[in-house]
């Protein structure tokens, strides 16, 4: 009880210098609020709310229970997770944060797996997505879009890294409390699943349209809000000298670490806002690979804007964001760790060559779309993701079944 009151009170007097820090700096948080609504509109908006309305249609009609029937042989023995979790993953990897929660909420929800499971799932399935990665830190920001590959390979590493040591959180003697009670090692038709689970739904097509257009949007809505919060919140930092304060305060602390002020800056604005610690730390004056480790470990922490995109999404499924800060801290420990490893051992040179065989201009015709191809190619890749899963559980029943 103590503990709460305190909160409460902390939290109170923390909005309450907001707000008034708002009305001492009015032209930098307007500057800022209008920063994050054009970012919301023009990219996060067409990018996420196809994804957010087609997953929950495809949860609805059971082509999510389709699907998991044969990844299970995947998930469940490096992951310990219901082949559900496959579809997460690879959503998340392609339109990144807050999707892969998002699903993880709803498979939760719709009791297609387990709350332990959700929260296994919810430290492998909360990653960036490789627009964001190759396009905006790479291209956009370090200005060499070949760097986005080191970043992106050290990230996707960092997430599996995650899933696997939490493979082994919670009761491995507690029995699931999803409705699939049957053994989910054995061979099952995904037809089968598919029908039995949309004959559970029950909800009619109309019903379960409006359902999903209904959350998307609310959601959409909500990460709007918070990607506005935040801009603002970074803007009164920089703006009121509390955030060199801080730096020269931490740097002056820890004397033995030789630490930059500008790098504990640049770290502080990421573990706010990942964007704006990504462009910190690109002009800060250090090695590259120090720079790159920098920036892999933001994007693997995601920072709190985006965890509080994610605490909204899980909260009312009661999965716990403790344990998931203190995962997605260990992805970006893990992350910056990758991405030293692929600098020193493959040499940024070999990545580059890789990098070459690769059509990453991507982003950049996509920040140049209109809305509606925007919209369009964010459905598109999503219906990518679902043919392929489809092709593989199809191909996979019959090898099965004649075997």
């Amino acid at each position: 009880m103590f503990k709460k009151n305190m909160t409460t009170i902390l939290m109170s007097i923390m909005f309450c210098m907001l707000v008034i820090y708002i009305v001492i700096f009015p032209n930098e948080s307007f500057k800022a609020s209008n920063d994050g609504l054009i970012l919301w509109f023009n990219v996060v908006l067409p990018a996420l709310l196809p994804f957010f309305i087609c997953v929950e249609i495809l949860i609805g009609l059971g082509i999510v229970s389709f699907l998991g029937s044969c990844f299970r042989y995947i998930m469940r023995p490096i992951f310990n997770l219901p082949g559900e979790g496959a579809f997460a993953f690879f959503m998340s990897i392609a339109s990144g944060y807050p999707v892969g929660a998002k699903i993880t909420a709803s498979l939760l929800e719709n009791n297609i797996c387990s709350k332990v499971e959700a929260q296994r799932m919810l430290s492998l399935c909360s990653t960036s997505g490789p627009l964001f990665i190759i396009g905006a830190v790479s291209t956009g920001i370090l200005g060499n879009s070949k760097l986005g590959l080191i970043l992106a390979f050290a990230h996707y590493l960092s997430a599996i890294s995650a899933g696997v040591v939490m493979r082994f959180w919670g009761d491995p003697g507690k029995k699931h409390d999803s409705y699939k009670i049957m053994d989910r090692n054995r061979f099952t038709n995904p037809l089968k699943e598919m029908l039995e689970y949309r004959k559970q739904d029950g909800r009619p097509f109309g019903m379960l349209m409006g359902d999903a257009v209904k959350n998307g949007a609310n959601l959409i809505i909500m990460i709007g809000g918070f990607i506005i919060l935040f801009s603002v919140i970074t803007a009164i930092l920089k703006s009121s000298g509390i955030l060199g304060l801080l730096s020269n305060m931490l740097s002056s602390m820890l004397p033995f670490l030789n630490l930059n002020p500008q790098a504990v800056s640049s770290v502080i604005i990421g573990m706010l806002e990942v964007t704006n610690g990504v462009k910190e730390s690109a002009l800060i004056d250090m090695p590259l690979i120090s720079k790159l480790m920098l920036i892999s470990f933001m994007i693997g922490f995601g920072g709190l804007s985006i965890n509080a995109q994610v605490l909204s999404v899980i909260a009312r499924v009661n999965l716990r964001f403790g344990l998931y800060s203190m995962m997605k801290l260990f992805q970006g420990i893990a992350a910056a760790f990758y991405t030293y490893l692929i600098f020193s051992l493959l040499g940024v040179q070999q990545v580059f060559h890789i990098y070459d065989s690769i059509n990453a201009s991507l982003y950049s015709r996509y920040l140049n779309s209109s809305m509606f191809e925007k919209i369009g190619s964010s459905t598109f890749n999503l219906l990518l993701i679902v043919v392929f899963m489809v092709i593989f559980t199809i191909t996979f029943s019959i090898k099965r079944a004649k075997a």
